[in-house]
């Protein structure tokens, strides 16, 4: 008997009933007249929505008859039989799918049989993916790319290299499209000598957003990408060497940190200061000695932003040659003195100050300096390392610190690094003149405190960032009229012009080249806001 007969006529109630039997006794049988339901619907949502519902319960456990729908006229049901067969990786249904993807002209019905194709992935499928890699339609082609790399078919790393090129040509470095970011993805994931190579040679992409999704490829291949960064160094290309640096330092691995070595051993004092700066950062993420070594030499830097980043990156390399090496140092009370003090409260190095802390005529040089900094959330956040220390002498001195009022002149900026030694700076820089300063490590995280309410009257952001970079950032916040008229200025180590160009593009206001001193950076800040301190 057929269970669906006068189904059309039937009330909602008794419909949904029927359905509901249907579905819950596997009654395969009524799958033919569930077809015609799908094919020709009722025009009734809920109904129609719960007779694909039935379809695919009873599919998802009939291979046979979801392959018989594959090869059905009735374009609704081959397609949903199409996206069943993926979902369920029927294997049986392959010899289908590819017959259908080579001879499909409609670009849907392509799109969700290679889609399929894709989950149930089969070795004999790789051909229909390598001749749909150049299709006109985006969706098809970024598809079929990203399977090249599942298939880690090295065959195809000159069509991909072409792509991600052509990404860069022309006006193409203005916004990095689908297609070019899948075409990254699959390089990685080819992930032998040449995939990688070519991906070093291109850290310094001209889209930001492109070029962020090459980083985070080579760093998920770690240690295998360290050679080909290597060469990089060899080049006078100051914007590749601070990269090359950032890289090193997020893989991680000691074989990075001698070359990062390597670096100051070939060129001295000619390192130009903000590959310098990178080096620093980077060998805080390499735990090993002679990295360490170079970090307390490091304690001889002259300049603010450099020292902070020593600093910072030996608070994560603490040990007791470096205190003794920083007692060193902070003991005389001298000008060099001052500026490492400084740098350790700036960078909120706790680890530094609780182990100097100890000593108490450094102990109170280091408390005059907090005391000084006019950064309410540094005193705060000092004062609870103290309270951590015990001890009477910690006690009265945490107490010292809450009685601290800093000064402010009720504006507020937003600083915008990946680089926490960067962020301390800005703290530093901008409590000086009397600024509240919140901070974000990236682009995603800067939107969502601008997305929630929290309101500014600059921001200060960097460019290339992970997650969000810069210049995606602006596009995004620029484009609620609410935000348009915070003014921004770009800090960056970038020197190609077509970089700053692309930041004027996106909305900035303003450039101030990295590494700079708190007294250009409150000439920069000085000429969007009014400022009431100086330093």
């Amino acid at each position: 008997m057929n269970a669906l007969m006068g189904f059309r006529e039937m009330g909602f109630l008794e419909q949904v009933k029927i359905l509901k039997e249907i579905e819950e006794e596997k009654k395969f049988e009524a799958i033919p007249e569930l077809f015609e339901l799908h094919e020709v619907p009722l025009n009734d949502k809920a109904v129609d929505s719960m007779v694909i519902h039935t379809l695919r319960g009873l599919l998802s456990k009939n291979e046979q008859m979801t392959l018989e729908g594959i090869q059905s006229g009735k374009v609704r049901v081959k397609k949903l039989c199409v996206n069943l067969a993926g979902e369920n990786r029927f294997r049986s249904a392959g010899p289908l799918l590819l017959d259908l993807a080579s001879k499909e002209k409609n670009g849907e019905m392509l799109l969700e049989t290679l889609s399929s194709l894709s989950k149930i992935r089969a070795p004999e499928f790789l051909k229909v993916f390598q001749m749909n890699s150049n299709h006109p339609e985006p969706l098809i082609s970024s598809l079929s790319i990203e399977m090249l790399g599942v298939y880690k078919d090295f065959t195809a790393l000159d069509l991909l290299r072409g792509v991600i090129e052509e990404g860069e040509s022309g006006g193409g470095y203005e916004k990095c499209n689908f297609v070019t970011w899948k075409a990254i993805e699959a390089v990685g994931s080819i992930g032998n000598g040449p995939a990688l190579s070519f991906l070093a040679s291109k850290i310094h992409h001209g889209n930001p957003t492109a070029r962020r999704i090459i980083h985070e490829e080579l760093v998920k291949k770690g240690r295998e990408a360290i050679p080909c960064l290597v060469s990089i160094f060899d080049k006078e290309d100051v914007d590749c060497q601070i990269l090359a640096s950032n890289l090193l330092g997020a893989i991680g691995d000691k074989n990075g940190g001698e070359i990062l070595l390597s670096i100051f051993d070939r060129k001295g004092e000619a390192i130009h200061p903000n590959v310098k700066y990178a080096i620093y950062e980077a060998l805080g993420g390499i735990p090993f000695l002679k990295g360490t070594v170079c970090l307390m030499d490091g304690l001889l830097e002259e300049d603010d932003l450099l020292l902070m980043a020593v600093v910072f990156s030996l608070n994560r390399q603490i040990n007791s040659a470096v205190i003794n090496k920083l007692e060193e140092f902070v003991r005389p009370g001298n000008a060099r003195s001052q500026r490492i003090m400084r740098a350790i409260a700036a960078s909120k190095a706790m680890d530094l100050f609780k182990a100097l802390y100890k000593k108490e005529e450094i102990a109170e040089k280091l408390l005059e300096i907090i005391s000084g900094s006019n950064d309410p959330e540094l005193i705060s956040e000092f004062g609870a390392a103290l309270e951590g220390i015990g001890g009477d002498r910690a006690k009265l001195d945490a107490e010292r610190l809450s009685y601290v009022s800093a000064g402010k002149t009720g504006k507020k900026i937003l600083a915008v690094d990946d680089s926490k030694a960067m962020l301390y700076f800005y703290r530093s820089a901008g409590s000086g003149l009397g600024l509240d300063v919140t901070t974000a490590i990236n682009g995603r995280e800067a939107l969502d405190l601008l997305e929630k309410g929290e309101e500014f009257d600059l921001i200060v952001t960097d460019m290339n960032m992970p997650v969000m970079d810069g210049i995606e950032f602006i596009l995004k916040f620029r484009e609620n009229p609410a935000f348009k008229k915070i003014p921004v200025i770009m800090a960056t180590t970038e020197s190609e012009q077509s970089q700053i160009q692309l930041a004027e593009k996106a909305g900035a206001n303003d450039f101030i080249q990295k590494p700079f001193t708190h007294d250009l950076f409150q000439k920069k800040a000085g000429k969007y806001i009014s400022l009431t301190k100086s330093f």
